[in-house]
């Protein structure tokens, strides 16, 4: 079987290696999702008042940029920050993916107003089974954030629970509770699922996933459920025509005007090796009826898993950012928009081009690309939301081939240009820093 590493290419090794020998970071992105053994594993307007910053919320304890990656999060328009849970933030060892416990219960927030971190202390408060892998979405008419799914491993080794509990976050008290779904199916439980939420009918919607509880392994589906929040009960939506092949890290957004859902790229049972997809789709959620919008032939971002998609409701367009490639790049940071009214591809910020390939076993020039300093690291397993009051779209974190990044950036949407928020302390390629000239290796 062909690794999407490509052994004919040093280059493309680089998609195991580099990320693994950085000093801080996870299992890169770059290297997509390696293969585990049985013995290792991959990767597990503020209201603030007062210098304490305690509100009448719960307690908001100021922290630095977190090093994380496949966490679940959203944007609040409401209160302008970004709220995220969970995720990983494993590092590597000598190359090798350290064992580890997997499931971070941490809740974070992100104030985009006056760009600052801070982690939520829950005092007594019931919450969530920590976990990465799952998702979340931003429920308008509620006020909160849901997430479902995702995996955890309370040990060093063997098999993941997965999990298809839904849990609301209250955006004003941030506290937790749990939805129970009352008379009626629930989806298998999974980790790796995307969708969005749908404002016209008060419903979460979930599209596909991995229900596979080992790392050697991948179980994915193609099925779509919705969870109503009114009535707290799941139903399966029967599609019509053809189908998505079944997937896992696919990106997904949701058209609540036009009552679609759209997915994006991913992989499937080989979605350690590739080919990863590079197909969008969409669902109209009213008819059940699946429509191909674009194959990824021709002018179109390559394949890839681990990028994010959102719907910009404003010009009716698509936004995808970074991801995972299964060619000689691996980590992307290209920027690409697709036009719902003519059905095509544009390249907005192009893939950094390869300039040298790897001198051997964890061994890479730090001149492996040139790169594009305007902007963000090459990335893939971050977290990205729409800001829709100043129209940019944030991205924080992910993984990187020098680990797991903890920077923040905005997409102005209107000037189509890459804003950076918070610098990376961790996880950027060596020449970016300071002294290129000094750089030995990509990440040293």
């Amino acid at each position: 079987m062909r690794s999407h590493f490509g052994p004919k290419n040093k280059a493309a090794r680089h998609l195991a290696i580099t990320s693994l020998v950085a000093i801080t970071g996870l299992l890169s992105g770059a290297c997509g999702d390696s293969p585990e053994n049985e013995n290792s594993s991959e990767s597990d307007n503020s209201d603030q008042a007062g210098d304490t910053n305690v509100n009448n919320n719960g307690n908001l304890v100021p922290i630095a940029p977190p090093i994380r990656s496949e966490m679940m999060g959203i944007f609040d328009p409401v209160r302008r920050r970004l709220v995220f849970f969970g995720g990983d933030d494993d590092l590597p060892v000598n190359c090798t993916p350290a064992a580890h416990v997997v499931g971070i219960d941490e809740l974070v927030v992100f104030d985009a107003v006056d760009p600052e971190f801070f982690r939520v202390d829950p005092g007594s408060s019931t919450t969530p089974p920590g976990r990465s892998r799952g998702m979340a979405v931003y429920d308008s008419d509620g006020d909160r954030m849901l997430i479902f799914g995702g995996r955890a491993r309370a040990t060093e080794h063997g098999p993941y629970t997965n999990f298809n509990d839904v849990w609301a976050l209250n955006l004003t008290t941030l506290k937790w509770q749990q939805l129970q779904a009352f008379d009626s199916p629930v989806p298998i439980a999974r980790n790796n699922p995307a969708g969005g939420y749908n404002e016209l009918t008060g419903e979460m919607i979930v599209f596909g996933g991995n229900s596979s509880p080992s790392g050697l392994s991948y179980s994915p589906h193609n099925d779509v459920w919705a969870f109503d929040l009114g009535n707290q009960k799941w139903r399966s939506i029967t599609s019509a025509g053809t189908a998505p092949t079944a997937r896992l890290f696919h990106s997904a957004a949701v058209d609540a005007v036009n009552n679609r859902l759209f997915i994006y790229g991913g992989g499937g049972e080989n979605a350690y090796f590739g080919p990863f997809y590079k197909d969008l789709w969409s669902f109209d959620l009213s008819t059940g009826t699946w429509a191909l919008l674009h194959d990824g032939a021709g002018n179109a971002p390559a394949g890839r898993i681990w990028s994010t998609l959102t719907y910009d409701r404003e010009a009716n367009q698509v936004l995808l950012f970074g991801g995972h490639d299964d060619g000689s790049l691996g980590n992307n940071n290209d920027t690409w928009v697709f036009d719902l009214n003519t059905g095509a591809w544009e390249m907005l910020v192009a893939p950094e081009p390869i300039i040298n390939e790897a001198n051997g076993f964890c061994d890479f020039p730090p001149d492996f690309t040139t790169p594009n300093l305007e902007a963000p690291e090459r990335r893939s397993a971050h977290l990205a939301a729409l800001d829709p009051t100043r129209k940019e779209w944030l991205v924080f974190g992910g993984k990187t081939d020098c680990g797991i990044v903890d920077d923040v950036w905005a997409w102005d949407i209107h000037r189509k240009t890459w804003l950076r928020m918070i610098p990376a302390s961790a996880g950027e390629t060596c020449i970016r820093g300071e002294q290129p000239q000094l750089c030995v290796g990509m990440c040293q």
